[in-house]
């Protein structure tokens, strides 16, 4: 009778289960590198060689973001990767604290910078200008106030873009990168974008996804550890088989 193996080899099952057991070893081994190894190499680079100059192309707003980060003494790709984590090169964002635009800026820094000469502060406490969210004026009062703090902390642009996510006063008081999850996430990101954009100039939209869903990539090298125990579990146990060509004899039958 047919026992499901193909001559002179293993059971066509098995092959199949080899090769789904090699593309999740070859999954999962993709995701650690991405979520460990990957990480670590930009967040290296980036505390080294965020302040070095390198324009960008072929992202929204590049032109702009090469005039302006020039302009306020700023790396392009560096401002170019905290856009990507603040807003996604979404001109029109809008976040539940109440920050606009392309770099997320709050009404509250708006006065501070002093706006542009473009787009003035509102006179009224706590108005926002309508002109906030105008991609070219956002930028500028964002790389404004990113300037600001890199001068406030000595050219580091590690603590610098730390401050611009948690506040200056939480970076002085730690003396460092704020130990909150959210400032965390942020920073991977931003490191994330960066080293594409100083490597190759640009950030694809499969990148940009990539970074932007971290968060889940961790979770499904999680899944897919436990998944890959699971299945190695076969290999591992002995396969207890019937004996073949015949009855074991007992005492009785001798």
């Amino acid at each position: 009778m047919p026992n499901g193996r193909r001559r002179g080899g293993a059971p066509w099952w098995l092959w199949i289960y080899a090769g789904l057991f090699a593309a999740t070893l070859l999954l999962t081994l993709s995701l650690v590198y991405l979520t460990t190894v990957h990480v670590r190499t930009a967040e290296t680079r980036f505390a080294r060689d965020a302040a070095t100059p390198r324009a960008v192309r072929g992202i929204p707003y590049a032109d702009l973001i090469n005039r302006t980060a020039t302009a306020a003494r700023l790396n392009p790709a560096l401002l170019a990767a905290m856009i990507s984590a603040e807003s996604g090169f979404d001109a029109q964002a809008r976040s539940p604290r109440g920050a606009y635009g392309l770099m997320q800026v709050m009404p509250g820094t708006w006065r501070e910078i002093g706006g542009t000469a473009g787009c003035r502060p509102a006179a009224a406490d706590g108005a926002v200008p309508e002109c906030i969210q105008e991609p070219g004026e956002n930028l500028a009062v964002g790389a404004a106030y990113l300037r600001r703090l890199a001068d406030r902390f000595g050219g580091n642009m590690v603590l610098a873009v730390a401050a611009y996510n948690a506040g200056a006063v939480p970076v002085a008081r730690y003396r460092g990168v704020p130990p909150y999850p959210e400032t965390t996430r942020y920073m991977r990101q931003v490191a994330l974008a960066w080293y594409h954009l100083q490597s190759t100039g640009t950030l694809t939209r499969f990148w940009s996804g990539v970074i932007r869903r971290f968060d889940l990539w961790r979770r499904l090298r999680g899944a897919l550890v436990v998944v890959l125990a699971v299945m190695t579990l076969p290999w591992l146990l002995p396969l207890h088989r019937p004996e073949t060509g015949g009855v074991a004899l007992t005492g009785a039958s001798r």
